[in-house]
C-alpha cells in the first residue's frame, strides 16, 4: 500500500504542478482562481467574463490534462483513505474511511462529468441547465474531496500504529 501511495501520490502531485504552470495564464484580474472560475460559472454572462481574453488553447490544454490527472488523485486519495481506516479502533471511523475510500472515486466521476460539460460550454454548447450543474459537479467534488482530505489528516497522528503483513 506504501508503494502505491507513493506512486499514485507522487503522479498526482506532478499532474497538480503541471496543471498550475500551464493554467497560470488563465489566472487573470477576471478570473483569479483560473480554471475554477469556469468550473463555477453558472450563468451565461458569468461564462463570457470568465472566457474573454483567454486563450482557447490555453483552456482546452488545462482540461485535457485534468482528465489525466483524475485517476492519479483519486487512486491517491481512495488509497490514502483505505490505508488511514486501518489506523482506528473504532468501528465507526474503519467504516468511515472505508466509505470515503469510494468518495474519492465518486469526485473523480464528478470532474469527468464537470469537464465534459465545461468543454462543451467552450464550444458554445450550453444552457442554464448545464451551467448548473457543472457548478453543481464542482460542488460536490469539491467537498467530498475536502471530507477526504480531513479524514486522512485527522487519521495521520494514529498512522504509527498500523501493522502490515506485506511489508508495504
Amino acid at each position: 500500500m506504501k508503494t502505491r501511495l507513493i506512486i499514485f501520490g507522487s503522479l498526482a502531485a506532478l499532474f497538480f504542478f503541471i496543471l498550475r504552470v500551464q493554467g497560470a495564464n488563465l489566472i487573470t484580474d477576471a478570473t483569479p482562481l483560473g480554471i475554477i472560475n469556469l468550473e463555477f460559472a453558472s450563468t451565461a454572462e458569468e461564462l463570457n467574463a470568465v472566457l474573454f481574453g483567454w486563450s482557447n488553447a490555453d483552456v482546452k490544454a488545462n482540461i485535457y490534462i485534468d482528465f489525466v490527472f483524475i485517476p492519479f488523485y483519486v487512486l491517491f486519495f481512495s488509497t490514502a483513505a483505505q490505508a488511514c481506516s486501518k489506523a482506528w479502533k473504532s468501528n465507526a471511523m474503519q467504516h468511515a474511511g472505508k466509505s470515503l475510500s469510494k468518495a474519492a472515486y465518486v469526485a473523480g466521476a464528478l470532474d469527468l462529468i464537470e469537464n465534459k460539460f465545461m468543454l462543451d460550454s467552450f464550444a458554445g454548447s450550453f444552457s442554464d441547465f448545464t451551467l448548473i450543474f457543472t457548478n453543481w459537479c464542482a460542488g460536490a467534488k469539491f467537498l467530498l474531496l475536502l471530507v477526504v482530505i480531513l479524514y486522512i489528516v485527522i487519521s495521520l497522528p494514529f498512522l504509527s500504529s498500523i501493522k502490515t503483513n506485506d511489508g508495504s
